[in-house]
């Protein structure tokens, strides 16, 4: 006589499913970030070559003006009667849009250089005419600028900078109705997963990373730490960064 054995099936216990469920999740918190910011490599990398191609824009209107964009040279541009048929927007202001514009006066560039894919940017549209160049999330870069000269003999409005070692554009300053001074510059944490980056007149391409730390009252920004700053000294050892200007994109 046979004899069977009613085995019933061992199934988990809600309390080893719950275990199970936690150890993933643990695992899936672990490798999120890592993942997500690799994906990201694409968008960093095609911001910090756009920034180098506008350098080389900038040095070339530079070299043919006397001087990188800024109030006088928009004078300059708007008097000279060749540039009367052109209207490519506004030349200057409180937003880098502004300065960047200048540009299409000189060296030909495309919109496409000023794009850098983060939120409130958009796929520029290669419209120029009717002022319709540069126009808001068509520019991702914040430019720089120094304060106005208290010599009046000098060009009233903001100037351009000078020396070969200047800080000339910004990736992820966060747009603003009102410039930032040199000192009180801000970076969005958020964007690119905390690196940003910055072209110099010397045309280096630096991303700022470790250059920077977490706002002590906003921890969605950065700010330079205590002992960097990218803009020169003088010769007595004074930081110039409060004379410089930093005007945002407009997004």
């Amino acid at each position: 006589m046979k004899i069977q054995l009613n085995r019933q099936k061992k199934g988990f216990t809600l309390i080893e499913l719950m275990v199970v469920i936690a150890i993933l999740a643990s695992l899936a918190a672990v490798g999120y970030g890592p993942i997500m910011e690799h994906m990201n490599d694409g968008d960093r990398q095609q911001a910090s070559q756009n920034l180098g191609q506008i350098q080389k824009l900038l040095l070339t209107f530079n070299q043919e003006n006397g001087a990188y964009p800024c109030d006088a040279t928009a004078d300059a541009l708007l008097e000279d009667e060749r540039n009367s048929e052109y209207n490519f927007g506004e030349l200057k202001g409180d937003k880098a849009n502004c300065y960047f514009r200048q540009l299409f006066y000189k060296g030909n560039p495309t919109e496409s250089t000023f794009f850098a894919k983060h939120g409130g940017t958009k796929e520029p549209d290669g419209k120029f005419a009717n002022g319709q160049a540069l126009t808001k999330g068509e520019n991702a870069f914040a430019y720089v600028l120094r304060k106005e000269s208290s010599n009046p003999d000098d060009a009233p409005g903001r100037r351009s900078v000078a020396g070969t070692s200047t800080p000339l554009a910004f990736s992820c300053v966060p747009s603003t109705m009102t410039p930032y001074t040199g000192d009180k510059l801000m970076f969005n944490r958020d964007l690119f997963y905390a690196h940003a980056f910055m072209v110099k007149t010397d045309g280096s391409v630096t991303d700022l990373k470790e250059k920077l730390t977490e706002h002590a009252e906003d921890d969605t920004k950065s700010v330079f730490d205590k002992d960097y700053t990218p803009f020169p000294e003088t010769k007595k050892g004074r930081d110039t960064s409060p004379d410089y200007i930093i005007v945002t994109p407009d997004l």
